[in-house]
């Protein structure tokens, strides 16, 4: 007789949870934090389509009427189109900036040894001590010299080098993290100190150069102080200074305001969305070896 081999238990798809006391506090917990943090966008998106009237007097009452004529109002009163392109070709080429220096600074800081090199590393993080808007006036001095005093390439320049002390610290900890057989084995193949690093060690820094892009990006984006005291011209303002037109000195035309603060929010959302997954991996990444 043959033998009948017993069965098989199939294994469970998904893993039962065990709930329990501690697990549904911790939910309900979160559950309110998430309600307190999500309170206040709901409440924007509902006063962006209200009369200005309904939002003096009934700012957190469901509107009568909807008014989804408020953003085309604000877009073409405000010229967020305008603004929107201005304040992008400022984060990007700022965001460009500190990419280049701050990946090639860190790259030497953390793979050579030379004298003087824990003196440049410690002043690069000096620079983490005090925030750039102490230098104002001496800022302010250097662009009306140089002849960049309402442009906006001065804000580059300005958001780029005032990132570096964060972006060179979390590079060069990244550095130090990966091996050195890799670039060993590029220069017995015959590559340059430059092309190990534009091919080997970029590659792989790409996350943590992600969440430098990301942080880099959402400063010179949210930006409002240097803005204002260096640029003039209202055709080459930034969204944080040109939103200020639906600011007046006895009224402040709300219903306007909301919509385009909305639309300027909706850019950086986007964008932290689709680069969220790096943006994770590069915050941990280097985080053992340092």
């Amino acid at each position: 007789m043959s033998a009948v081999a017993a069965p098989v238990p199939r294994a469970s798809a998904r893993p039962r949870r065990h709930w329990n006391i501690s697990l549904i506090v911790q939910y309900v917990i979160l559950s309110i934090w998430a309600a307190i943090v999500l309170f206040p966008l709901a409440d924007l998106l509902i006063l962006s389509v209200k009369t200005l009237p309904q939002i003096v007097s009934h700012p957190f009452q469901w509107p009568t009427s909807i008014n989804w004529s408020n953003y085309a109002v604000a877009w073409t009163q405000g010229q967020i189109g305008r603004l929107l392109l201005n304040t992008a070709g400022v984060a990007v080429g700022s965001v460009l900036v500190v990419i280049a220096l701050s990946s090639a600074a860190a790259y030497v800081l953390g793979r050579y040894e030379f004298r003087g090199n824990q003196a440049v590393y410690m002043m690069f993080l000096s620079g983490l001590a005090l925030p750039i808007q102490l230098l104002a006036v001496p800022l302010f001095v250097l662009m009306k010299n140089i002849g960049l005093l309402d442009n906006p390439l001065s804000l580059v320049l300005i958001y780029g080098s005032s990132g570096l002390s964060f972006s060179v610290f979390l590079l060069t900890s990244f550095v130090r993290s990966v091996p050195k057989e890799l670039e060993e084995a590029a220069f017995m193949e015959g590559a340059t100190p430059f092309q190990v690093y534009l091919r080997i060690v970029m590659p792989i820094m790409r996350p943590v150069l992600t969440t430098v892009a990301l942080f880099n990006f959402v400063s010179a984006w949210n930006g409002f102080f240097f803005p204002l005291i260096l640029l003039t011209d209202p055709s080459r303002m930034t969204v944080s200074v040109g939103v200020l037109s639906f600011v007046g000195v006895y009224s402040t035309q709300w219903n306007y305001l909301v919509p385009a603060l909305i639309m300027v929010m909706l850019p950086m959302v986007l964008v932290f969305t689709i680069a969220s997954r790096q943006f994770i991996r590069g915050l941990t990444a280097g985080a053992l070896k340092v």
